[in-house]
């Protein structure tokens, strides 16, 4: 399986290097956080995570600029979920830097 799925990045023109591979870092918000199906407020809320919860944080990317508690962002975390969907979350949310601690190189769009 591991063969395969780097065939399959290998023959999307994505370096290997360049694409997270798991473990993947957790992030844990401090406040309620919507999560939603896009980086965008207007995008219907999945589900809601509770403060103090840590979940898989996969990627970061940017999208809509949120304002809560002060502060400005628009850096959003894709989020593991068990279906593989596209499930995003404001960083403002979650502990740490603007981007929850994730790496740099962990950005979607190379993804």
């Amino acid at each position: 399986m591991l063969l395969s799925a780097a065939a399959l990045v290998a023959g999307s023109g994505v370096a290997l290097a360049d694409v997270p591979l798991p473990p993947y870092p957790t992030v844990t918000t401090w406040a309620d956080v919507n999560v939603r199906t896009c980086e965008a407020t207007s995008c219907p809320i999945a589900w809601t995570l509770p403060p103090e919860t840590s979940t898989i944080g996969i990627c970061w990317t940017r999208g809509e600029t949120v304002h809560a508690y002060g502060i400005y962002n628009n850096i959003w975390i894709k989020v593991s979920s068990m279906d593989g969907g596209r499930y995003m979350a404001s960083a403002i949310f979650f502990k740490g830097n603007e981007r929850a601690n994730l790496p740099y190189e962990n950005d979607c769009g190379g993804l």
